[in-house]
């Protein structure tokens, strides 16, 4: 393991070549993923925020690496004194790996508490809606209360909210007589 170049990719500008690096370096090494976590949790702010973007996209490309650390990211889901990115990328993650049943309900009820929120950013109102379709998927009775939820923020929801949400409640909506 090449600590030496993970901590260098982690220190360059946030942005989407330095992610890429990020994600070409730890592959699919589950040994650089758990340093990269370790960055995550431990890191300044900013470090923070660039781990949590790569963690993002790993999470979706390879949901087994992340397996281990889901009371660690629901953990950090909870901590308000995180910058948003860190949310939004947690968020991200749960969009498609596989959520597992312990965590479920505590997830799902974060997430609905971020569509509700006036002053939450629009991803992760947007990525929370996915999040908890999912969730309601398996728990039908989840259903009207997210139906109900997503439409309270319609009117006054951001175009790309308004999307989310109309498609969501769509789909919702179809998938509850079944």
């Amino acid at each position: 393991m090449n600590s030496t170049m993970l901590s260098h990719l982690i220190t360059k500008p946030n942005n989407k070549q330095t992610v890429r690096e990020i994600i070409d370096f730890v592959g699919n090494s589950p040994a650089l993923f758990e340093e990269l976590m370790d960055y995550f949790i431990h890191g300044s702010s900013s470090v923070s925020q660039t781990t949590s973007w790569a963690l993002g996209y790993i999470g979706e490309q390879s949901p087994t690496l992340i397996a281990p650390y889901h009371t660690i990211l629901l953990a950090h889901l909870q901590d308000n004194t995180k910058h948003n990115a860190v949310r939004r990328n947690i968020v991200r993650i749960y969009q498609t790996c596989p959520i597992p049943e312990e965590i479920e309900g505590e997830l799902y009820e974060h997430c609905m508490s971020y569509i509700l929120n006036p002053n939450e950013a629009i991803a992760i109102k947007a990525f929370s809606m996915t999040v908890c379709e999912r969730i309601a998927q398996k728990y039908t009775d989840l259903i009207p209360e997210l139906i109900d939820a997503i439409a309270s923020v319609l009117p006054t929801g951001s175009a790309g909210v308004k999307n989310r949400g109309m498609h969501t409640i769509t789909r919702l909506t179809k998938n509850k007589g079944k």
